[in-house]
Protein backbone atom coordinates (compact mmCIF):
# COMPACT_ATOMS: atom_id res chain seq x y z
CA UNK A 1 0.00 0.00 0.00
CA UNK A 2 1.38 3.23 -1.09
CA UNK A 3 0.24 6.96 -0.61
CA UNK A 4 -1.50 7.38 -4.25
CA UNK A 5 -1.34 10.49 -7.04
CA UNK A 6 -4.98 11.77 -5.36
CA UNK A 7 -3.41 11.24 -1.53
CA UNK A 8 -0.22 13.10 -2.26
CA UNK A 9 -2.14 15.66 -3.99
CA UNK A 10 -4.41 16.29 -0.79
CA UNK A 11 -0.76 15.79 1.56
CA UNK A 12 0.14 18.88 -0.59
CA UNK A 13 -2.57 21.14 -0.24
CA UNK A 14 -2.74 19.90 3.50
CA UNK A 15 1.16 20.93 3.80
CA UNK A 16 0.40 24.33 1.82
CA UNK A 17 -2.35 25.26 4.23
CA UNK A 18 -0.62 24.86 7.55
CA UNK A 19 2.73 26.03 6.38
CA UNK A 20 0.67 29.74 5.19
CA UNK A 21 -0.97 29.48 8.64
CA UNK A 22 2.54 29.17 10.64
CA UNK A 23 3.86 32.22 8.10
CA UNK A 24 0.54 34.20 9.13
CA UNK A 25 1.47 33.42 12.92
CA UNK A 26 5.18 34.51 12.32
CA UNK A 27 4.35 37.54 10.85
CA UNK A 28 2.26 38.13 13.70
CA UNK A 29 4.90 37.22 15.97
CA UNK A 30 7.26 39.56 14.15
CA UNK A 31 5.18 42.71 14.37
CA UNK A 32 4.76 42.58 17.57
CA UNK A 33 8.26 42.03 18.90
CA UNK A 34 10.03 43.71 16.06
CA UNK A 35 7.92 46.18 15.39
CA UNK A 36 8.13 45.79 11.77
CA UNK A 37 5.66 47.60 9.43
CA UNK A 38 7.22 45.94 6.19
CA UNK A 39 7.88 42.02 6.64
CA UNK A 40 6.20 40.53 3.79
CA UNK A 41 8.51 41.07 0.65
CA UNK A 42 8.77 38.99 -2.73
CA UNK A 43 12.38 37.57 -1.65
CA UNK A 44 10.86 36.55 1.52
CA UNK A 45 7.95 34.75 -0.57
CA UNK A 46 10.36 33.51 -3.26
CA UNK A 47 12.80 31.63 -0.53
CA UNK A 48 9.43 30.59 1.50
CA UNK A 49 8.96 28.97 -1.73
CA UNK A 50 12.06 27.23 -2.42
CA UNK A 51 12.16 26.11 1.08
CA UNK A 52 8.58 24.65 0.94
CA UNK A 53 8.86 22.89 -3.03
CA UNK A 54 12.25 21.92 -1.53
CA UNK A 55 11.04 20.38 1.32
CA UNK A 56 7.94 18.37 -0.36
CA UNK A 57 10.26 17.04 -2.81
CA UNK A 58 12.45 15.18 -0.49
CA UNK A 59 9.13 13.94 1.10
CA UNK A 60 8.19 12.77 -1.93
CA UNK A 61 11.31 10.96 -2.80
CA UNK A 62 12.03 9.62 0.25
CA UNK A 63 8.99 8.80 1.95
CA UNK A 64 5.09 9.32 0.03
CA UNK A 65 6.68 7.19 -2.72
CA UNK A 66 7.36 4.28 0.09
CA UNK A 67 5.18 1.49 1.30
CA UNK A 68 2.66 2.66 4.15
CA UNK A 69 4.61 0.44 7.06
CA UNK A 70 7.99 2.53 5.70
CA UNK A 71 6.32 5.37 6.69
CA UNK A 72 5.42 4.00 10.29
CA UNK A 73 8.85 3.29 10.70
CA UNK A 74 11.09 6.13 9.63
CA UNK A 75 8.65 9.17 9.56
CA UNK A 76 10.07 11.03 12.15
CA UNK A 77 13.86 10.54 11.18
CA UNK A 78 13.68 11.24 7.37
CA UNK A 79 11.25 14.46 8.56
CA UNK A 80 14.21 15.54 10.52
CA UNK A 81 16.55 15.14 7.78
CA UNK A 82 14.45 16.41 5.06
CA UNK A 83 13.60 19.49 7.42
CA UNK A 84 18.05 20.02 7.83
CA UNK A 85 18.49 19.92 4.66
CA UNK A 86 16.11 22.07 2.78
CA UNK A 87 17.06 24.77 5.99
CA UNK A 88 20.42 24.02 4.33
CA UNK A 89 19.93 24.64 0.97
CA UNK A 90 18.18 28.03 1.86
CA UNK A 91 21.03 29.48 3.75
CA UNK A 92 23.30 28.60 0.93
CA UNK A 93 20.72 29.91 -1.75
CA UNK A 94 20.85 33.13 1.02
CA UNK A 95 24.72 33.55 1.78
CA UNK A 96 25.74 32.59 -1.53
CA UNK A 97 23.59 32.68 -4.97
CA UNK A 98 21.21 35.69 -4.32
CA UNK A 99 21.90 39.02 -2.97
CA UNK A 100 19.89 39.48 0.45
CA UNK A 101 21.00 41.41 3.00
CA UNK A 102 21.99 39.19 6.05
CA UNK A 103 21.31 41.39 8.67
CA UNK A 104 17.70 41.89 7.79
CA UNK A 105 17.13 37.92 7.05
CA UNK A 106 18.60 36.88 10.54
CA UNK A 107 17.04 36.25 12.82
CA UNK A 108 13.49 37.90 12.49
CA UNK A 109 13.22 36.09 8.94
CA UNK A 110 14.97 33.36 9.80
CA UNK A 111 12.08 32.35 12.18
CA UNK A 112 9.69 32.01 9.42
CA UNK A 113 11.87 28.88 8.13
CA UNK A 114 11.71 27.86 12.27
CA UNK A 115 8.36 27.97 12.39
CA UNK A 116 7.67 26.28 8.65
CA UNK A 117 9.77 23.53 10.34
CA UNK A 118 7.57 23.31 13.71
CA UNK A 119 4.14 22.75 11.16
CA UNK A 120 5.74 19.69 9.44
CA UNK A 121 6.40 18.16 12.47
CA UNK A 122 2.87 18.78 13.61
CA UNK A 123 1.54 17.94 10.15
CA UNK A 124 3.98 14.64 10.14
CA UNK A 125 2.59 13.85 13.30
CA UNK A 126 -0.66 14.11 12.87
CA UNK A 127 -0.33 11.89 9.77
CA UNK A 128 1.98 8.98 11.21
CA UNK A 129 -0.71 9.27 14.22
CA UNK A 130 -3.61 8.44 11.76
CA UNK A 131 -1.74 5.36 9.88
CA UNK A 132 -1.32 3.97 13.10
CA UNK A 133 -4.45 4.61 14.00
CA UNK A 134 -5.15 2.74 10.72
CA UNK A 135 -3.15 -0.27 11.42
CA UNK A 136 -4.25 -0.63 15.02
CA UNK A 137 -8.10 -1.05 13.71
CA UNK A 138 -6.48 -3.87 11.47
CA UNK A 139 -7.02 -1.88 7.98
CA UNK A 140 -3.46 -3.14 6.95
CA UNK A 141 -3.32 -6.80 8.36
CA UNK A 142 -2.46 -9.34 6.27
CA UNK A 143 -1.47 -12.98 5.61
CA UNK A 144 1.38 -13.17 3.85
CA UNK A 145 2.87 -16.03 1.66
CA UNK A 146 6.53 -15.91 -0.25
CA UNK A 147 6.18 -18.54 -3.52
CA UNK A 148 9.47 -19.14 -5.19
CA UNK A 149 13.10 -19.25 -4.59
CA UNK A 150 14.32 -16.08 -3.32
CA UNK A 151 18.21 -14.98 -3.10
CA UNK A 152 19.78 -15.28 -0.22
CA UNK A 153 20.34 -11.31 -0.27
CA UNK A 154 16.70 -10.95 -0.18
CA UNK A 155 16.13 -9.58 2.93
CA UNK A 156 12.80 -11.59 4.07
CA UNK A 157 13.38 -11.09 7.47
CA UNK A 158 12.81 -7.66 7.78
CA UNK A 159 10.10 -7.13 5.42
CA UNK A 160 8.11 -9.88 7.89
CA UNK A 161 9.10 -7.83 10.68
CA UNK A 162 5.37 -6.98 12.19
CA UNK A 163 5.09 -3.49 11.88
CA UNK A 164 2.31 -1.70 13.60
CA UNK A 165 0.03 -4.91 13.14
CA UNK A 166 0.72 -5.20 9.44
CA UNK A 167 1.88 -8.24 8.31
CA UNK A 168 1.70 -11.96 9.47
CA UNK A 169 3.84 -14.36 7.63
CA UNK A 170 2.29 -17.46 6.86
CA UNK A 171 4.68 -19.75 5.28
CA UNK A 172 6.92 -19.99 2.13
CA UNK A 173 6.64 -22.57 -1.40
CA UNK A 174 9.63 -23.53 -2.58
CA UNK A 175 9.91 -25.09 -5.51
CA UNK A 176 13.18 -27.70 -5.46
CA UNK A 177 13.74 -31.03 -7.56
CA UNK A 178 10.43 -30.12 -9.91
CA UNK A 179 8.65 -30.76 -6.82
CA UNK A 180 6.64 -27.38 -4.58
CA UNK A 181 7.35 -27.99 -1.13
CA UNK A 182 5.29 -26.14 2.20
CA UNK A 183 6.66 -24.76 4.52
CA UNK A 184 4.16 -22.53 6.94
CA UNK A 185 5.33 -20.65 9.94
CA UNK A 186 3.65 -22.40 12.34
CA UNK A 187 6.49 -25.23 13.07
CA UNK A 188 4.61 -27.98 11.62
CA UNK A 189 6.92 -30.20 9.39
CA UNK A 190 7.05 -29.57 5.56
CA UNK A 191 4.95 -30.99 3.06
CA UNK A 192 5.29 -31.87 -0.58
CA UNK A 193 2.03 -30.48 -2.80
CA UNK A 194 1.90 -32.39 -6.37
CA UNK A 195 -0.12 -29.49 -8.23
CA UNK A 196 -1.55 -25.97 -8.40
CA UNK A 197 -4.75 -26.49 -7.24
CA UNK A 198 -3.06 -27.56 -3.69
CA UNK A 199 -1.07 -23.99 -3.69
CA UNK A 200 -4.53 -22.60 -4.58
CA UNK A 201 -6.18 -24.50 -1.61
CA UNK A 202 -3.20 -23.30 0.37
CA UNK A 203 -4.12 -20.17 -0.33
CA UNK A 204 -7.39 -19.83 0.02
CA UNK A 205 -7.14 -22.12 2.95
CA UNK A 206 -4.41 -19.67 4.88
CA UNK A 207 -6.68 -16.29 4.01
CA UNK A 208 -3.56 -15.42 2.21
CA UNK A 209 -4.20 -11.37 1.60
CA UNK A 210 -0.84 -10.48 -0.35
CA UNK A 211 1.67 -13.07 -1.74
CA UNK A 212 5.18 -12.35 -3.50
CA UNK A 213 6.40 -14.24 -6.48
CA UNK A 214 9.65 -14.98 -6.85
CA UNK A 215 10.63 -15.62 -10.14
CA UNK A 216 13.33 -18.04 -11.42
CA UNK A 217 14.77 -20.15 -14.48
CA UNK A 218 13.92 -23.24 -12.73
CA UNK A 219 10.13 -22.42 -12.28
CA UNK A 220 7.72 -22.84 -14.88
CA UNK A 221 6.16 -19.75 -16.16
CA UNK A 222 2.79 -20.80 -16.95
CA UNK A 223 2.99 -21.77 -13.35
CA UNK A 224 3.39 -18.10 -12.10
CA UNK A 225 0.82 -16.88 -14.89
CA UNK A 226 -1.36 -19.11 -13.54
CA UNK A 227 -1.04 -18.11 -10.04
CA UNK A 228 -1.03 -14.43 -10.89
CA UNK A 229 -4.21 -14.64 -12.50
CA UNK A 230 -5.68 -16.60 -9.53
CA UNK A 231 -5.06 -13.78 -7.51
CA UNK A 232 -6.35 -10.95 -10.08
CA UNK A 233 -9.58 -13.16 -9.74
CA UNK A 234 -9.70 -13.34 -6.50
CA UNK A 235 -8.61 -9.61 -5.55
CA UNK A 236 -5.21 -10.82 -3.91
CA UNK A 237 -2.27 -8.56 -3.96
CA UNK A 238 0.96 -10.14 -5.35
CA UNK A 239 4.31 -9.08 -6.21
CA UNK A 240 6.24 -10.08 -9.19
CA UNK A 241 10.02 -9.93 -8.02
CA UNK A 242 12.90 -10.75 -10.71
CA UNK A 243 15.47 -13.26 -10.54
CA UNK A 244 19.03 -11.80 -9.38
CA UNK A 245 21.12 -14.65 -8.72
CA UNK A 246 23.19 -13.58 -12.00
CA UNK A 247 24.37 -10.61 -9.93
CA UNK A 248 27.90 -10.81 -8.61
CA UNK A 249 27.23 -12.15 -4.69
CA UNK A 250 30.64 -9.56 -4.07
CA UNK A 251 27.81 -6.85 -4.32
CA UNK A 252 24.86 -8.25 -1.47
CA UNK A 253 21.70 -6.41 -1.45
CA UNK A 254 21.38 -4.90 1.31
CA UNK A 255 18.11 -2.39 0.67
CA UNK A 256 14.75 -3.01 2.63
CA UNK A 257 11.62 -4.57 1.15
CA UNK A 258 10.28 -1.21 -0.48
CA UNK A 259 13.75 -0.87 -2.49
CA UNK A 260 13.89 -4.79 -4.15
CA UNK A 261 13.24 -4.28 -7.97
CA UNK A 262 9.03 -5.44 -8.79
CA UNK A 263 8.42 -5.89 -12.22
CA UNK A 264 4.40 -6.08 -11.44
CA UNK A 265 2.10 -5.63 -8.53
CA UNK A 266 -1.49 -6.03 -8.28
CA UNK A 267 -3.36 -4.21 -5.28
CA UNK A 268 -7.11 -3.94 -5.61
CA UNK A 269 -9.22 -0.76 -3.64
CA UNK A 270 -8.87 -2.29 -0.25
CA UNK A 271 -5.15 -1.46 -0.03
CA UNK A 272 -5.73 2.42 -1.15
CA UNK A 273 -4.83 4.36 1.41
CA UNK A 274 -6.52 6.58 0.45
CA UNK A 275 -10.35 5.29 -0.48
CA UNK A 276 -9.33 4.02 3.43
CA UNK A 277 -9.02 6.79 5.20
CA UNK A 278 -12.11 8.54 3.82
CA UNK A 279 -14.24 5.42 4.47
CA UNK A 280 -12.94 6.00 8.04
CA UNK A 281 -13.46 9.59 8.10
CA UNK A 282 -17.40 9.33 6.86
CA UNK A 283 -17.57 6.66 9.38
CA UNK A 284 -16.50 8.75 12.38
CA UNK A 285 -18.37 11.84 11.45
CA UNK A 286 -21.50 9.77 10.03
CA UNK A 287 -21.66 7.69 13.22
CA UNK A 288 -21.46 10.77 15.87
CA UNK A 289 -23.64 12.86 14.18
CA UNK A 290 -26.27 10.06 13.93
CA UNK A 291 -25.45 8.89 17.77
CA UNK A 292 -25.79 12.40 18.67
CA UNK A 293 -29.21 12.89 16.96
CA UNK A 294 -30.61 9.30 18.15
CA UNK A 295 -30.52 9.86 21.96
CA UNK A 296 -33.90 10.92 22.30
CA UNK A 297 -35.23 8.29 20.24
CA UNK A 298 -32.93 5.60 21.67
CA UNK A 299 -33.99 6.72 25.02
CA UNK A 300 -37.83 6.10 23.72
CA UNK A 301 -36.42 2.43 22.34
CA UNK A 302 -34.89 1.34 25.57
CA UNK A 303 -38.58 2.62 28.00
CA UNK A 304 -40.51 0.50 25.52
CA UNK A 305 -38.13 -2.54 25.89
CA UNK A 306 -38.03 -2.27 29.35
CA UNK A 307 -41.75 -1.50 29.70
CA UNK A 308 -42.82 -4.53 27.76
CA UNK A 309 -41.19 -7.65 29.61
CA UNK A 310 -38.83 -5.91 32.07
CA UNK A 311 -35.98 -7.89 30.50
CA UNK A 312 -32.62 -6.00 28.75
CA UNK A 313 -32.80 -3.27 26.31
CA UNK A 314 -30.13 -4.55 24.85
CA UNK A 315 -28.63 -7.93 22.92
CA UNK A 316 -25.24 -8.34 23.20
CA UNK A 317 -23.52 -11.17 21.79
CA UNK A 318 -19.62 -11.85 20.44
CA UNK A 319 -19.12 -11.63 16.29
CA UNK A 320 -16.35 -12.35 14.52
CA UNK A 321 -14.95 -9.44 12.72
CA UNK A 322 -11.96 -8.33 10.76
CA UNK A 323 -9.08 -10.42 10.31
CA UNK A 324 -10.99 -13.43 11.89
CA UNK A 325 -10.88 -11.39 15.33
CA UNK A 326 -13.47 -11.85 18.26
CA UNK A 327 -15.15 -8.54 19.24
CA UNK A 328 -18.89 -7.65 20.92
CA UNK A 329 -21.70 -7.01 19.47
CA UNK A 330 -24.72 -5.10 20.39
CA UNK A 331 -28.57 -4.55 19.44
CA UNK A 332 -31.37 -3.34 20.41
CA UNK A 333 -33.64 -7.04 22.18
CA UNK A 334 -36.07 -7.53 19.27
CA UNK A 335 -36.65 -11.21 20.77
CA UNK A 336 -38.16 -12.83 24.44
CA UNK A 337 -35.16 -13.02 27.50
CA UNK A 338 -35.14 -17.08 26.74
CA UNK A 339 -34.66 -16.58 22.94
CA UNK A 340 -31.84 -19.03 22.68
CA UNK A 341 -33.31 -21.57 24.92
CA UNK A 342 -36.89 -21.31 22.76
CA UNK A 343 -34.76 -21.62 19.66
CA UNK A 344 -33.53 -25.30 19.93
CA UNK A 345 -38.02 -26.14 19.75
CA UNK A 346 -38.09 -23.80 16.99
CA UNK A 347 -35.56 -25.64 14.64
CA UNK A 348 -37.78 -27.84 12.84
CA UNK A 349 -39.40 -24.61 11.30
CA UNK A 350 -36.67 -23.20 10.10
CA UNK A 351 -36.65 -21.83 6.67
CA UNK A 352 -33.39 -21.76 5.95
CA UNK A 353 -31.87 -25.28 4.29
CA UNK A 354 -28.22 -24.26 4.09
CA UNK A 355 -25.80 -22.84 6.39
CA UNK A 356 -26.84 -22.15 10.27
CA UNK A 357 -28.75 -19.10 9.98
CA UNK A 358 -32.24 -19.27 11.58
CA UNK A 359 -35.01 -17.79 9.99
CA UNK A 360 -38.85 -18.49 10.54
CA UNK A 361 -41.62 -16.23 9.72
CA UNK A 362 -44.08 -14.82 12.70
CA UNK A 363 -41.00 -16.04 15.35
CA UNK A 364 -42.99 -16.33 18.36
CA UNK A 365 -40.20 -15.72 20.07
CA UNK A 366 -40.02 -11.82 18.57
CA UNK A 367 -41.58 -8.79 21.56
CA UNK A 368 -44.34 -6.34 20.15
CA UNK A 369 -41.32 -3.83 20.76
CA UNK A 370 -39.28 -5.75 18.75
CA UNK A 371 -41.45 -5.99 15.47
CA UNK A 372 -41.71 -2.53 15.29
CA UNK A 373 -38.07 -2.14 15.54
CA UNK A 374 -37.25 -4.65 13.12
CA UNK A 375 -39.79 -3.20 10.64
CA UNK A 376 -37.88 -0.02 10.39
CA UNK A 377 -33.89 -1.63 11.63
CA UNK A 378 -33.96 0.45 14.33
CA UNK A 379 -32.68 -2.61 16.76
CA UNK A 380 -29.57 -2.11 14.58
CA UNK A 381 -28.51 1.06 15.73
CA UNK A 382 -26.69 0.98 18.48
CA UNK A 383 -24.19 -0.97 16.09
CA UNK A 384 -23.51 2.59 15.52
CA UNK A 385 -21.25 2.98 18.57
CA UNK A 386 -19.24 -0.20 16.92
CA UNK A 387 -18.83 2.38 14.01
CA UNK A 388 -17.28 5.37 16.03
CA UNK A 389 -15.28 3.00 17.69
CA UNK A 390 -13.32 1.29 14.68
CA UNK A 391 -14.42 -2.20 14.80
CA UNK A 392 -17.23 -1.69 12.62
CA UNK A 393 -18.39 0.16 9.00
CA UNK A 394 -21.13 1.46 8.35
CA UNK A 395 -21.11 -0.45 5.03
CA UNK A 396 -19.76 -3.76 4.77
CA UNK A 397 -20.33 -7.76 5.33
CA UNK A 398 -22.59 -8.13 8.42
CA UNK A 399 -20.12 -9.95 11.06
CA UNK A 400 -21.44 -13.67 11.61
CA UNK A 401 -21.58 -15.50 14.90
CA UNK A 402 -18.99 -18.00 15.56
CA UNK A 403 -20.56 -20.99 14.78
CA UNK A 404 -21.30 -19.26 11.11
CA UNK A 405 -18.03 -18.80 10.86
CA UNK A 406 -16.96 -22.11 11.54
CA UNK A 407 -19.64 -23.60 8.42
CA UNK A 408 -16.82 -21.31 6.09
CA UNK A 409 -15.41 -23.08 3.53
CA UNK A 410 -11.51 -22.11 2.73
CA UNK A 411 -12.32 -19.27 0.12
CA UNK A 412 -15.23 -17.86 2.46
CA UNK A 413 -12.77 -16.47 5.12
CA UNK A 414 -11.48 -13.83 2.45
CA UNK A 415 -14.39 -12.01 4.22
CA UNK A 416 -12.84 -11.61 6.81
CA UNK A 417 -10.72 -9.18 5.19
CA UNK A 418 -13.02 -6.46 4.83
CA UNK A 419 -14.33 -4.30 8.10
CA UNK A 420 -17.87 -5.55 9.33
CA UNK A 421 -20.57 -3.35 8.49
CA UNK A 422 -23.91 -2.54 9.78
CA UNK A 423 -25.46 -2.93 6.13
CA UNK A 424 -23.49 -4.56 2.83
CA UNK A 425 -25.16 -6.16 -0.07
CA UNK A 426 -27.26 -9.04 0.93
CA UNK A 427 -29.15 -6.37 3.39
CA UNK A 428 -30.14 -4.45 0.04
CA UNK A 429 -30.59 -7.50 -2.25
CA UNK A 430 -33.02 -9.61 0.34
CA UNK A 431 -31.78 -10.41 3.76
CA UNK A 432 -35.15 -12.15 4.34
CA UNK A 433 -35.14 -14.43 1.67
CA UNK A 434 -31.27 -15.16 0.78
CA UNK A 435 -29.99 -18.37 1.66
CA UNK A 436 -25.85 -19.09 3.85
CA UNK A 437 -24.69 -19.73 0.78
CA UNK A 438 -25.85 -16.48 -1.24
CA UNK A 439 -25.16 -14.22 1.70
CA UNK A 440 -21.41 -15.53 1.66
CA UNK A 441 -20.95 -15.37 -1.72
CA UNK A 442 -22.31 -11.75 -1.84
CA UNK A 443 -20.42 -10.68 0.56
CA UNK A 444 -17.08 -12.35 -1.22
CA UNK A 445 -18.58 -10.12 -4.03
CA UNK A 446 -18.39 -6.85 -2.35
CA UNK A 447 -14.68 -7.76 -1.29
CA UNK A 448 -13.70 -8.32 -4.77
CA UNK A 449 -15.50 -5.02 -6.14
CA UNK A 450 -15.56 -2.66 -2.90
CA UNK A 451 -14.76 1.20 -3.68
CA UNK A 452 -16.28 4.10 -2.50
CA UNK A 453 -18.78 4.26 -5.41
CA UNK A 454 -19.98 0.94 -4.73
CA UNK A 455 -20.44 1.89 -0.41
CA UNK A 456 -22.05 5.00 -1.48
CA UNK A 457 -24.83 3.09 -3.95
CA UNK A 458 -25.24 0.54 -0.98
CA UNK A 459 -26.33 3.66 1.31
CA UNK A 460 -28.60 5.28 -0.99
CA UNK A 461 -30.51 1.95 -1.47
CA UNK A 462 -30.21 1.08 1.87
CA UNK A 463 -31.99 5.03 3.39
CA UNK A 464 -34.76 4.11 0.40
CA UNK A 465 -35.23 0.98 2.06
CA UNK A 466 -35.78 2.36 5.63
CA UNK A 467 -37.48 5.90 4.32
CA UNK A 468 -40.15 2.92 2.43
CA UNK A 469 -42.75 2.04 4.96
CA UNK A 470 -42.89 5.77 5.94
CA UNK A 471 -43.30 7.65 2.97
CA UNK A 472 -44.03 5.01 0.38
CA UNK A 473 -43.00 3.43 -3.10
CA UNK A 474 -43.86 6.66 -4.80
CA UNK A 475 -41.29 9.02 -3.37
CA UNK A 476 -38.41 6.83 -2.43
CA UNK A 477 -36.92 5.43 -5.56
CA UNK A 478 -34.30 8.10 -5.72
Amino acid sequence: MRVEKPMVFIILLYELIFFALSCLLTNKIIKLFWHSTEIITFQLILILGLFFSTYFYLMWKNLYSRNYHYYEKNTFYIVIINIFYSILFILIIVSVLIGIDRSQFFPSQFLYLIMGAISFFVMHGSQFLWIKYLSRLGYFRKNILVIGNPDERFPLNSYFQDIGNTKNYAGMINYKNGEWVWKPNNKQRSQIINDLDNIKGIILKENIGEIILFLGEVIPQDFLLDVANFCQNLSISYYLVPDIKILPKKHPWNKIFPYIPILERFSGNRDSLTNISIKRLLDIIISSISLILFIPLGMLIALAIKIEDGGPIFYITTRIGKNGLPMRFCKFRTMIVEAEKEKQKLLKFNERVDGPLFKMKNDPRITKVGRILRKHSFDEFPQMLNVFLGNMSLIGPRPHLPEEVAEYKDGDYLRLECMPGIVGLPQITGRNTLGFREWVELDLKYRKNWSLTLDFKIMLKTIRIILTPFIGHRYSSF
